[in-house]
């Protein structure tokens, strides 16, 4: 009898027991990949379609079928260009672009300085950080390369990463930081 009512009571307790659990509310997800990876460094999709961009499939030498726009492909096999000029933004906003495109099949980020870095009235710098990523599909890879505004408070923690609206901020920025 005592072995029946534990019995029961065990089954009452794990059958009625998750109904009576209470929620407890999520954590805020505070990680650095809370933000949405621009279209332009993502995967290959409806979003650079809609946007007009134009994709070539190529043999490259000693990679393979690669797919992405003319400019990514040119710059295959070589080193980006790195702008000169102090850029604190660069290994933080690496690591954000790489949590993200990691969940996208990536095989390799490459971030370089294209400008020197400024800081705003709050003290976090900004910086233009050209980005190069690689996504490994099947049979092929992917080629997708930006630049991007990249935002690190004084602490080092990622602010924001965003590419900008204007190109021309880019192309100006390098003699912005000479004057």
């Amino acid at each position: 009898m005592l072995l029946r009512s534990i019995c029961c009571a065990t089954l009452i307790s794990v059958l009625a027991g998750p109904a009576l659990a209470q929620d407890t509310p999520a954590a805020p997800d505070t990680s650095a990949a809370t933000w949405q990876m621009p279209w332009q460094i993502a995967p290959i999709g409806a979003a650079s379609s809609a946007a007009g961009e134009q994709t070539i499939l190529s043999m490259v030498p000693g990679t393979g079928l690669v797919k992405g726009t003319s400019t990514a492909l040119q710059t295959i096999g070589q080193p980006l260009p790195e702008v000169p000029g102090r850029n604190r933004t660069v290994d933080t906003c690496r690591a954000t672009v790489m949590s993200e495109a990691g969940k996208a099949g990536m095989k390799q980020v490459e971030a370089v300085s294209a400008g020197a870095e400024r800081t705003d009235k709050k003290g976090d710098y900004f910086a233009p950080v050209l980005f190069r990523i690689t996504y490994d599909r099947r049979m092929m890879y992917e080629v997708r390369q930006a630049v991007m505004i990249c935002v690190v408070s004084r602490k080092g923690a990622i602010v924001d990463a965003y590419l900008p609206a204007d190109e021309a901020v880019i192309t100006q920025w390098p003699s912005l930081s000479r004057q």
